[in-house]
C-alpha cells in the first residue's frame, strides 16, 4: 500500500490492522498483545480498541479486559456474501452434490499466494474449523489453487511462486517449484487435479476450475475426502467427473449471468 497517497487515511489503516489481526489469532487478546502484534503504540491501540468495542466490531471481557471479534464483524461477512453473485449461483449446485455424494464440497477463489474459501458445504463428520468460510490456505499446496493457476496466464503462476514461502506442513507437502509447475501443467491438460497429504495427512483433494470469459479460472470447486476410505485411484474413478461437471455447471451459470 502507498501511505504517501494523499487520500490514504492512516488512522483507518491502523484500525484495520487490529481487525485483521484476529484473522490469524483464535483466542482473545489483551491490549499489550494487540499493540505488539500490530506494531502500534499502546496508547493508540487502546483508543482504537475502545472505538471498535463501542462500534461493536470488538467484544471485551469485563474480567480479563481481553478483546475478541464482535458481532458487527459477522454482519460485515453477510454484507459481502449477500452481494456475491458467484456464491449465489454456485450454492444450489454445491448443496446438491454434497447431498448426493455425502461429502464436503467447497468453492474457493485465488487471492495472492492463497486460496480463500467462499463457500463450504460440510460433511457431517467434518471438524468445526474445516467448515468455516474465509479460511486461507497456500494455493500451491491445494488442489483448488493448482487448478485455478492452470487456467490463468502463466505469469500468474510465476508471481505466486515468487511470493510463496514453502513449508513442509506434512512429510509429503510439495515444496519444489519445478514439481509445482509440472502439477499445474498436468492440471491444464486434464482439466482437474488431485492432491494428497499436502496440508493434512490422509486427506485427498480433487478440484476443477470455474471458468470465466476467455477460459480464465475465476474460482474452483473442490472436494476433500479421507483415507483409508478414499484412495487417489478411487477419487479419480468416482469423483473427478462429479467435480468437473459441477464446476462446468457453475461456469455456465456465471456466463449466463454475465459475471
Amino acid at each position: 500500500m502507498d501511505k504517501k497517497d494523499p487520500l490514504f487515511v492512516g488512522t483507518l489503516e491502523k484500525g484495520m490492522r487490529i481487525i485483521e489481526l484476529f484473522r490469524g489469532v483464535h483466542t482473545p487478546l489483551g491490549l499489550s498483545d494487540i499493540a505488539r502484534r500490530t506494531d502500534l503504540e499502546k496508547s493508540a491501540a487502546q483508543r482504537l480498541c475502545h472505538t471498535l468495542f463501542k462500534l461493536g466490531f470488538l467484544e471485551r471481557d469485563d474480567d480479563t479486559r481481553r478483546y475478541r471479534p464482535g458481532m458487527r464483524m459477522l454482519e460485515m461477512a453477510f454484507a459481502y456474501l449477500i452481494q456475491d453473485r458467484l456464491v449465489e449461483l454456485a450454492m444450489p449446485r454445491l448443496i446438491e452434490v454434497a447431498r448426493t455424494f455425502d461429502t464436503t464440497v467447497n468453492l474457493s477463489v485465488l487471492d495472492g499466494v492463497h486460496i480463500v474459501y467462499k463457500t463450504r458445504i460440510p460433511h457431517a463428520r467434518q471438524a468445526y474449523d474445516t467448515t468455516l468460510i474465509g479460511v486461507r490456505q497456500p494455493a500451491l499446496n491445494t488442489a483448488a489453487g493448482l487448478v485455478m493457476l492452470a487456467f490463468r496466464p502463466p505469469e500468474d503462476l510465476e508471481a505466486v511462486l515468487a511470493g510463496w514461502q514453502p513449508a513442509a506442513i506434512t512429510p509429503h507437502t510439495t515444496t519444489d517449484p519445478d514439481l509445482i509447475r509440472a502439477q499445474v501443467a498436468a492440471a491444464r491438460n486434464d482439466g482437474y487435479t488431485i492432491t494428497s497429504n499436502q496440508l493434512l495427512l490422509q486427506e485427498v483433494g480433487v478440484a476443477a476450475p470455474v471458468l470465466g470469459d476467455g477460459g480464465t479460472a475465476v474460482a474452483a470447486v473442490s472436494m476433500p475426502v479421507y483415507m483409508p476410505e478414499w484412495t487417489v485411484d478411487r477419487v479419480r474413478d468416482e469423483l473427478v467427473t462429479v467435480v468437473t461437471e459441477t464446476a462446468r455447471s457453475v461456469s455456465s451459470a456465471c456466463s449466463a449471468a454475465k459475471l
